[in-house]
């Protein structure tokens, strides 16, 4: 009875006081009767498949006030799909909740048929009353499932991690990468300038990623994904984990590593099917706003960038460019085709944005309208039958349903109609949770019933016992009872949206003959990567969220996205000049690296700010783009599996000072050989931790002791503190002048810091970055530098292409060969070249 009278007025009552209603949710989950008595037995024993039947004498039970009906009888089933992969299934007997499809883009790479075999690196331990199934390594359980409820909309079980080393279960804009304990949700959502903070109503954004990286008592990790689209919460309290969605099957993939975290994420892209490399020219700089009403402004703000000398290859447009905001429109006015020709004669890419919902006031003189309706791909609504009514900016609009058999030709047309107004480079595609200014189904306005109603497509509420994140699921989206073709729920579907748009649209730049298609895409999903890039959405210019965006960077490398990148200086709210200058100290180092805000906020290209702010810019950028290539061979290395930007413990995962929260969430090290300590606070100083190994400024040589702390230095105008590994070498181009990535010749300094006398480093064999059928097969140059005696040896493996040193600078060895001078630090040596390299020509030796 307490709880249906406390029911009553729970919604009411959480809009005063969201801390007592995150309270009184967590009395209800736990002090009620939380999970029910299911029993397994046993049906199927073999070495690589077990099967089990789980039955429950139960009814019902209590969620929120409200009896939710159980499923009474369960399958489980554990499928040993490898030594160090196992695959846990918990569904329906009759199997009708949904699953995620698997078809592409879900072609997940499940085992289908494990074959036995002699030795796991597991074991699966199950127990009754009520069942509870544990995954074991080292004698010591890593992953369980207990206390499970299961029926049509509402599911949960809980985890008792072994420790508080986990990281993922994203997206979120949370401050610090460790996830901490709180309660999350996963529901795509379209929320600008929120910061998590682990309490109710939810704040997530703009994608559901619920995939978690744990490190294990035995130093080793594992990542686990709960293949699941379902809206989801997850509580993490008292030292255990609760998952609850309402909708689907519980599907569990556990990956298990080593003691190398990015061993284990590399297992997890490689069942995702890895991610796409993005065309070189991305790497450069981007410049967007909300507000550039004309091309002649866009021509105006890359002329202004080029005159003060600082890089940029990519200008953007918002919904400024199109016609009265209907996708798939250009004002042809305004944004002339001569804009555009001029744009490309200053050697600038264009990328327009495109949303998913098409306006429908124009009726057929839009295209978009009119092919929708032609293909009848656009979704109905569950209570009228009619094309569901939504509003977006164009007002009055109608939504593509991507699981359409017509979808795929309507999307590919729809580009190519847009492109042969304007030939874009790439794509932005916004708005795609999907995103809806109203709550479901705007005011209908019936002059739109102008078809044949579907009754089909009509269908009731769902009364939901439990609600993710404690806000209408239909809030800024569709509803959750709408029918999308197949009769997929839109609950069950919602978080898929965005992978579905990115993956037709991947395909339609294909069709477009995009090589390496680029498409920054704001929601995204497990297996977004193969389509898509990422941006971190609408975030806010403060400096919590510069602090916080070098975690979600982290966190997109565990996803499978690693081109990824928040607005630099923010989008939301007016900028300011020191906060600016930090934020592209950082931002230079980010792999999609974009300033961008909105029109309501002042403009903030980095000219437009301050002096200052364009000292910052002039040297930082240019120190990016001197080693864009070096850059860009990192990821040509990882073969499409595995992380760029990486934490310090991804690389020193043995050392338990790397795990410290202020290491962890300002720290950052690309691929094995450079190591950032920017500076996220106001001030010109800062504690950085530098670990195991002989660590050297890139740019002066000084060296730093590893295994301890260091205070470093770096004003407002400074370059970015960024240091070299003892044992590695980096290419950087040494060209003066950048105008963008065509200024990039084959001209390089080699930077070795030596470790017991060499130095190792990669580069790609490219004559040219920018061909992109080239760089799709890019080999790798391996570099090898060791001084024997009085002799300094510089070899190649390959090298089809033609490489100009010009100086190589050795940090860690005094200069005491004829031929070499000294550098600032003592133990600094510079040659002087030029040294050619090519394929005649693979060694060089200096005496």
């Amino acid at each position: 009875m307490l709880f249906n009278v406390l029911n009553l007025n729970i919604f009411s009552y959480y809009k005063f006081n969201y801390k007592y209603y995150q309270m009184f949710l967590i009395i209800c989950l736990y002090f009620q009767v939380t999970y029910t008595q299911y029993i397994a037995t046993q049906i199927r024993n073999d070495k690589q498949i077990q099967q089990y039947k789980l039955h429950t004498i139960n009814e019902n039970i209590v969620r929120n006030g409200q009896s939710i009906k159980l499923n009474k009888i369960l399958i489980l089933e554990i499928r040993f799909e490898n030594d160090s992969q196992v695959d846990i299934q918990i569904y329906d007997e009759d199997r009708k909740h949904f699953r995620i499809p698997q078809h592409p883009p879900f072609n997940y790479k499940d085992v289908e048929n494990p074959l036995p075999l002699e030795h796991y690196n597991y074991s699966v331990n199950i127990t009754n009353d009520p069942v509870k199934i544990q995954i074991y390594r080292d004698e010591r359980a890593i992953f369980t499932i207990s206390e499970l409820a299961f029926s049509e909309n509402y599911i949960e079980f809980t985890h008792y991690p072994q420790n508080q080393e986990m990281w993922g279960l994203g997206e979120r804009n949370q401050i610090g990468f460790r996830f901490k304990q709180g309660i999350y949700t996963l529901y795509a959502r379209d929320e600008p300038n929120i910061i998590e903070d682990g309490e109710r109503p939810g704040k997530n954004v703009y994608s559901s990623h619920p995939v978690l990286l744990s490190k294990e008592d035995n130093n080793k990790f594992n990542i686990m994904f709960y293949k699941s689209s379902s809206p989801m919460d997850i509580i993490y309290q008292e030292e255990k984990m609760k998952f609850i969605t309402v909708g689907g099957i519980i599907h569990l993939k556990l990956f298990l590593g080593d003691q190398s975290p990015r061993n284990v994420i590399k297992q997890y892209h490689n069942y995702l099917g890895g991610w796409l490399l993005p065309p070189f020219w991305s790497f450069g700089f981007h410049q967007s706003r909300w507000g550039y009403n004309e091309g002649r402004e866009l021509i105006e703000v890359v002329q202004q960038y080029q005159t003060q000398k600082i890089p940029i290859d990519t200008i953007w447009s918002d919904i400024d460019y199109m016609h009265d905001r209907q996708i798939f429109s250009v004002d042809s006015d305004r944004f002339t085709k001569q804009d555009y020709e001029i744009l490309k004669g200053l050697g600038v890419r264009y990328i327009p944005i495109v949303d998913v919902a098409v306006g429908v006031k124009y009726g057929e003189l839009d295209e978009g309208y009119k092919k929708g309706i032609e293909y009848d791909v656009f979704v109905y609504s569950p209570e009228s039958g009619y094309r569901f009514q939504g509003s977006v900016w164009p007002g009055q609009s109608y939504f593509p349903d991507f699981f359409h058999p017509n979808i795929s030709k309507f999307w590919n047309e729809m580009h190519r109609h847009l492109y042969d107004q304007v030939e874009f480079d790439g794509l932005w595609v916004d708005m795609n949770e999907p995103a809806n200014f109203c709550d479901g189904e705007c005011n209908l306005d019936r002059n739109l019933h102008d078809h044949q109603q579907r009754f089909d497509k009509m269908n009731e509420n769902i009364n939901f016992a439990y609600i993710p994140g404690a806000i209408s699921l239909s809030d800024k989206t569709l509803p959750p009872h709408l029918l999308h073709y197949g009769n997929y729920l839109h609950k069950d579907v919602h978080n898929l949206y965005g992978i579905m748009d990115s993956y037709y649209t991947y395909q339609a730049l294909k069709e477009l003959g995009k090589i390496q298609p680029l498409q920054i895409a704001r929601s995204t999903f497990p297996g977004s990567g193969k389509y898509a890039q990422h941006w971190t959405g609408d975030n806010g210019a403060s400096w919590d969220f510069l602090y916080l965006s070098l975690g979600q960077i982290f966190s997109f490398q565990i996803y499978g996205i690693p081109m990824v990148g928040a607005d630099v200086c923010g989008f939301m709210g007016d900028t300011n000049i020191k906060l600016c200058q930090r934020w592209i100290q950082l931002g230079i180092f980010y792999p999609f690296f974009r300033n961008h805000n909105n029109d309501l906020s002042r403009s903030q290209e980095f000219y437009n700010i301050d002096h200052k702010v364009i000292q910052t810019a002039q040297k930082n950028i240019h120190f990016r783009y001197s080693l864009l290539k070096w850059f860009y061979s990192v990821f040509i290395r990882e073969q499409n599996h595995g992380t760029i930007i990486n934490p310090l413990f991804f690389v020193f995962p043995e050392d338990n000072l790397t795990y410290r929260d202020f290491v962890m969430d300002t720290q950052f090290i690309i691929g094995n050989e450079l190591m950032g300590a920017p500076i996220l606070e106001e001030s010109i100083t800062r504690k950085a931790y530098f670990p195991e190994s002989e660590w050297y400024d890139l740019t002066t040589g000084l060296d730093y002791k590893g295994q301890q702390d260091h205070v470093l230095f770096c004003s407002y105008t400074d370059l970015t503190p960024v240091f070299i590994r003892s044992g590695f070498l980096i290419l950087q181009n040494t060209k003066e002048i950048i105008n963008n990535v065509k200024s990039l010749d084959n001209h390089y300094r080699l930077v070795a810091a030596v470790s017991n006398l060499v130095a190792t480093g990669v580069f790609a064999d490219l004559d040219d970055f920018e061909n992109e059928e080239k760089a799709m097969k890019a080999q790798l140059i391996d570099f090898k530098l060791e001084i024997l005696q009085d002799v300094v040896i510089l070899n190649l493996s390959q090298c089809q292409s033609e490489i100009i040193i010009d100086e190589i600078l050795i940090y860690g060895q005094e200069c005491i060969f004829k031929n070499c001078i000294s550098g600032f630090q003592k133990q600094n040596s510079i040659f002087i070249g030029p040294f050619n390299f090519g394929k005649d020509n693979l060694k060089l030796v200096l005496k």
